[in-house]
């Protein structure tokens, strides 16, 4: 886990976004080049919205070859405000040439469970089993999530793939891949940005800490875990 063992590093920069661009830019081409396609799996939230628009200004990228999923999702239809597929696929998705066929959403059936349980089976036919992603996004919450795992919750030591949970102090259902699917990625990037996320920075990075407490010390990477932030923590 992070500040546990695992090699992350940090890149502070005043473009998180653009730092961002680059790394995932290389690893899509070099996925394709090197396995004949690129997984890539988005993180929701307004954060990574940056990106997505750099992302959408290159169609030159492969996105032919390029297969997209979601770490989480709120429990809404897909043109709800609050969809992080919704979110992606209007400043991404529809803007590159990406086949329909080869994009993941969250399907939202009549209970999370269900949903969760659905995914499950469709990461199982499309990446795999267990699945394997090229590029996994990532944010960090104020309160130390990522994707859908929360303090508090419960989800953040699931088993399996997938987890549905309610996060303490709300009402809607969150949909998430476990700490173990997140993993399962040879790059991971959290991007983090904004002042207020400069304790829960700190925490990830810590050489101690319980992932109860910050459910984003449970996520490791194949080969690089990286943050990309413009927080300089000594500030």
């Amino acid at each position: 886990m992070p500040g546990q063992g695992s090699l992350i590093s940090v890149a502070t920069t005043s473009d998180p976004a653009g730092a961002a661009f680059e790394l995932v830019s290389a690893a899509m081409t070099e996925s394709v080049a090197e396995r004949g396609r690129c997984l890539l799996n988005l993180s929701g939230g307004s954060t990574p919205l940056a990106l997505y628009r750099l992302l959408a200004q290159h169609p030159d990228l492969p996105w032919s070859d390029t297969h997209l999923f979601w770490g989480d999702e709120r429990f809404v239809p897909v043109d709800h405000l609050d969809s992080n597929a919704g979110s992606a696929q209007q400043v991404l998705v529809e803007r590159v040439p990406v086949p329909a066929s080869q994009v993941y959403p969250w399907p939202i059936l009549d209970t999370p469970e269900n949903s969760a349980k659905a995914y499950e089976a469709l990461l199982g036919r499309t990446a795999g089993t267990p699945p394997l992603f090229d590029i996994t996004l990532l944010g960090l919450g104020n309160d130390c999530h990522t994707a859908g795992l929360f303090p508090g919750s419960g989800s953040m030591s699931a088993p399996g793939l997938t987890v549905h949970s309610r996060p303490p102090g709300t009402t809607r259902a969150r949909l998430s891949l476990t700490a173990g699917a997140l993993s399962r990625s040879r790059l991971v990037i959290f991007l983090v940005t904004g002042n207020e996320k400069r304790e829960a920075l700190a925490a990830l990075l810590a050489k101690e800490g319980d992932p109860e407490r910050c459910p984003a010390r449970a996520i490791s990477a194949l080969e690089r875990l990286l943050v990309v932030t413009d927080l300089g923590l000594e500030s």
